[in-house]
């Protein structure tokens, strides 16, 4: 048992306490217009294994969410650990007038999709294409879950099994908001965190339910 003492923390550090936030996701969406909008977004994580389901969450006024809703599509466009893609990334994030296309202001490459009308970023090395399977609002926010129906990834980034090669994908982790609720905040501000290292662990669990999980997964495999 860990001697280490724990402190409580204030509610005003509480967001600041859980960072790294999650996976920084430039999320792209087509308005009933046909504009095309980009937003960053740090909320965003696969939450369905097999069919893939991508979800993340928004603020109810932002032009991502109307897109959505009006059109049920949007593409999940991973970055990566490199300070180019991160310096437009924070582009994205500023409050542009509605109908800017954000991928011009921050000097992000639109590529077509395969399934759905809103547009890759070029400079991303992982596209998620989706359609829509449930948003819910609730305290200003909204969470879209959506399906997806295509992927594509840089020539290079993935192995012969389809695995990503980590150190060339270099996923990355967002520290905090972009905005300051509080006035000491800013040392998490446009601050990113490298997400490539990997460990492999073995479980120290020795019992039927260890080998009930092992026959689960290599059935899993077997019909893969």
């Amino acid at each position: 048992m860990s001697g280490t003492q724990k402190i409580d923390q204030p509610a005003k550090y509480w967001d600041r306490l859980f960072a790294n936030v999650g996976q920084v996701a430039l999320i792209t969406s087509v308005g009933a217009d046909g504009r095309v909008n980009a937003g960053a977004f740090a909320t965003c994580v696969r939450v369905v294994h097999e069919p893939v389901h991508i979800a993340f969450t928004t603020n109810t006024f932002k032009d991502t969410y109307h897109n959505i809703r009006a059109t049920g599509e949007f593409v999940v466009n991973l970055a990566a650990f490199e300070r180019a893609i991160l310096e437009q990334t924070t582009v994205l994030g500023l409050p542009f007038a509605p109908g800017v296309n954000e991928l011009d202001k921050a000097g992000l490459t639109a590529i077509a999709s395969t399934r759905v009308k809103p547009p890759r970023i070029a400079e991303c090395h992982r596209h998620f294409e989706c359609e829509v399977v449930w948003m819910k609002e609730w305290v200003g926010r909204v969470m879209i879950v959506g399906n997806v129906v295509a992927a594509s990834v840089d020539a290079g980034c993935v192995d012969e099994r389809g695995f990503i090669i980590w150190d060339k994908v270099k996923p990355v982790q967002y520290c905090g908001a972009s905005y300051l609720r509080y006035e000491d905040r800013a040392p998490y501000r446009y601050m990113f965190a490298a997400a490539y290292e990997t460990m492999s662990v073995d479980t120290p669990y020795v019992g039927p339910e260890l080998d009930a999980f092992s026959e689960i997964v290599r059935d899993e495999v077997h019909f893969r």
